[in-house]
């Protein structure tokens, strides 16, 4: 069984009552993590001292921070240490004093790791580099592929906000510009691993048009300093990079959804990203959607509940704590009703799944469970009901309102792009598709056939006598008729890859890849049955008593690059003339 708990530490004398409880522990069962709210090298410096003094050989590692997290609740600017007191698992900490090379660094870590067969690494980097926020991506991926079946969490060095610089450090030192990570190995040793986002794309889709690594120098063929100040404001442009941190950029990758903020704005208008972008990626602005924070820590918390969890750590980004401000436990408060929690706000998240995929994340929200029994823990929750005493703030139910009236407004407005999508393909008569949609679609099919070598059949249909029917009944009877008789069709064409098609006036034109003569001239019997059965009454035709048509069919058995979409439609158009010379009503086919 894991015994864990933290202290606020001030002075010299404040870990001296809870030696005690460390002796009676190995110091290689042992971790001591340290988060610092006050990111002076000094004051650094006193507490690593006084820990290494107090309880000497026990592995430490810790960083400064942008916000404590200390049994649930959050602070500013204060020293917490956090004690993981273990039974059977062994601890072994790494100090690395370089971040130059990032990959080499995690390499290096994992090597030193390998032999221990660790369950958790926890890793502690420097967040800043040239008053630039760190890509961790290379560090967490070295490390995972030296380290495939570990669970890798923690987070980056914060310092306030200040930008200037951070620091890790473990018992053999502190650097401002390195790594501290600890080993936790042992058989009974359970992990768990969370991660919770909850910021959702919004506006519409937003392409890089040149970018190299992490710099970005277009977007849409715009500088992103322009497309920030053109969605947000010149205010937001002003301000930037920090003043956009509440608006991320969006993108999926490994079927994750991740949130990329601006590190840094260039003389250029280019920006630099916490992560690398390519050419041609696809994109949205974010929004941090507080609404579903709550529907969150509930998911989180019912996650963490379904194996057994004795110490939780809670590795989250700043930029969480500087919207909600206040009402930032929220997400905090669950996850501290299931064990002793303590973490820090960072700028930079490390975290990997079960499946061994690593992802360095940003505005994110990480927790780490641990446990060495393999017992159920009693829900202190009920019914979802997370610290009953906490009242919303007026500006979290605004928040939570406005982005409520966000998140409608843009899938409505969604909807309607949609459907004004569609509707530029489609004929708005009968629904079917356009000349304009046919064109293009009518060529790629073509194209396919040339390279699978399979036949192309396509038929071009006229109602008989339609000038007349319009004439007698009308346009309103006549455009019923073309409506009916286009959802008549469309039942008859049951294969997604068929196209059917509005080809002007009261001719329909059918491409049917992949069939053959034999077969194109059943479908078009079926259509002129189908039609006869409609029993729209036509009373000037010379060829029934009801509405008819003629088609016209050319199949290609093979295409060759010499047959264009002209080259069918003169085909087609030749056989239809025939069927009307025929005395209509009447297929005729023939074969190229």
């Amino acid at each position: 069984m894991i015994e864990s708990f933290s202290i606020e530490y001030n002075k010299r004398g404040d870990l001296d009552p809870l030696k005690y409880r460390l002796d009676k522990y190995s110091p290689k069962n042992t971790l001591i993590q340290v988060f610092s709210g006050k990111p002076d090298l000094a004051d650094i410096e006193e507490v690593l001292e006084d820990i290494t003094t107090t309880y000497p050989g026990v592995p430490v590692i810790g960083t400064t921070t942008a916000g404590e997290i200390m049994d649930g609740n959050v602070s500013d600017g204060k020293i917490i240490i956090s004690f993981l007191l273990f039974n059977d698992t062994a601890v072994q900490s790494i100090f690395i004093n370089q971040n130059d090379d990032l990959a080499l660094a995690g390499r290096t870590i994992g090597e030193a790791f390998a032999s221990l067969d660790p369950r958790a690494v926890i890793v502690f980097g420097c967040g800043i580099k040239d008053k630039r926020t760190i890509d961790g991506s290379p560090l967490i991926a070295e490390l995972q592929r030296k380290l495939p079946q570990t669970v890798l969490a923690g987070a980056q060095a914060g310092d306030n906000g200040a930008a200037l610089s951070t620091f890790v450090f473990t018992e053999s030192g502190i650097t401002g510009n390195g790594v501290a990570a600890a080993a936790l190995s042992g058989e009974h040793l359970i992990v768990n691993n969370q991660y919770d986002l909850a910021w959702i794309p919004i506006g519409k889709s937003l392409t890089i048009t040149k970018a190299k690594g992490r710099r970005v120098y277009t977007i849409d063929n715009q500088t992103p300093y322009d497309l920030y100040k053109h969605y947000l404001g010149q205010a937001v442009a002003d301000g930037l990079p920090l003043s956009a941190v509440d608006f991320p950029l969006m993108i999926e990758r490994d079927g994750i959804t991740m949130a990329v903020h601006a590190m840094g704005v260039n003389d250029d208008g280019s920006f630099d990203y916490i992560h690398s972008f390519h050419t041609g990626e696809q994109l949205k602005f974010g929004f941090c959607h507080a609404g579903l924070l709550a529907l969150s820590a509930q998911e989180t918390y019912e996650h963490l509940s379904e194996q057994p969890v004795e110490a939780a750590f809670m590795y989250s980004c700043v930029s969480r704590k500087w919207i909600l401000g206040e009402d930032i436990d929220v997400e905090v408060c669950p996850v501290g009703q299931i064990a002793p929690l303590s973490g820090f706000f960072a700028y930079g998240e490390y975290f990997s799944l079960p499946s061994g995929k690593s992802f360095f994340f940003s505005q994110t929200m990480t927790v780490l469970g641990l446990a060495e029994q393999d017992r159920s823990i009693p829900p202190n929750i009920e019914n979802g009901q997370f610290c009953p005493d906490r009242t919303e703030s007026r500006q979290l139910k605004t928040l939570k309102a406005l982005h409520r009236l966000v998140e409608t407004s843009a899938r409505e407005i969604e909807e309607i792009n949609t459907e004004l999508f569609q509707l530029a393909q489609k004929d708005s008569l009968t629904g079917l598709y356009n000349r304009r949609y046919l064109d293009a679609q009518f060529a790629l099919e073509i194209k396919r056939a040339g390279r699978t070598r399979k036949p192309l059949s396509v038929i071009l249909m006229d109602v008989d006598y339609f000038k007349l029917y319009n004439d007698t009944y009308g346009h309103v009877a006549g455009d019923n008729c073309l409506r009916g008789m286009a959802l008549e069709v469309k039942k008859i064409l049951k294969r997604p890859v068929d196209l059917f098609a509005r080809y002007g006036g009261e001719e329909f034109i059918c491409v049917l890849p992949e069939t053959d003569g034999e077969g194109a001239l059943h479908i078009a019997e079926q259509i002129q049955k189908s039609i006869q059965n409609l029993s729209f009454i036509h009373s000037e035709s010379k060829v029934s008593d009801f509405v008819t048509v003629s088609m016209g069919i050319i199949t290609a058995r093979r295409v060759d690059n010499s047959m264009t979409q002209d080259f069918f439609i003169k085909a087609c158009d030749a056989k239809l003339y025939e069927a009307k010379a025929a005395g209509r009503n009447c297929v005729m086919s023939g074969e190229l």
